[in-house]
């Protein structure tokens, strides 16, 4: 049986867990790799795409207007659950994997609160306006990721011991 407020409390579950994911993240690439935050966010875009979620969930909650999470759906689906396809899963990719899982939970749970009242009109505009918003974005971060991958390579096996 599924109880009516189960919903808002696996939202907040879910968003708990992208926070932690977030402030892992944040540690490693500004604490210990000494990234600066531009090169964080670029090299981890999955955490720029946890801090549009984490914004939009907010916003979600205190508006209640779904298309908030219909705007976060686009950049949570591509770097997060397309994530899952595009990186190896072995033991040095063990804290990403977990990552990328726990944003396609949240993935799943946008879709299900938004298919299960119907809110397709929201679904569809809050993907129209991520789209507009975010594909510009992704193709900065992509460049920008291609034109540094020495640099960034370089920084990381500074970290490793």
């Amino acid at each position: 049986m599924i109880l009516k407020n189960e919903s808002p409390f696996i939202g907040y579950v879910l968003a708990a867990l992208m926070l932690l994911t977030l402030l892992n993240s944040a540690y490693f690439f500004l604490a210990i790799a000494k990234f600066k935050i531009g090169e964080w966010l670029s090299f981890n875009a999955c955490s720029l795409a946890t801090i549009v979620y984490l914004i939009c969930f907010a916003s979600y909650r205190i508006t209640k207007k779904s298309i908030y999470l219909a705007i976060a759906f686009l950049p949570l689906y591509y770097y997060g659950t397309m994530g899952l396809f595009m990186m190896p899963w072995n033991a040095a990719n063990l804290f990403t994997q977990i990552t990328h899982i726990v944003i396609t939970l949240n993935v799943i749970w946008i879709l299900f609160l938004l298919l299960k009242d119907a809110r397709s009109k929201s679904l569809g505009k809050g993907l129209l306006i991520g789209i507009i918003i975010f594909v510009p974005v992704f193709a900065v971060i992509q460049h920008y990721s291609q034109m540094h991958l020495t640099e960034f390579m370089q920084m990381l096996h500074k970290v490793q011991y």
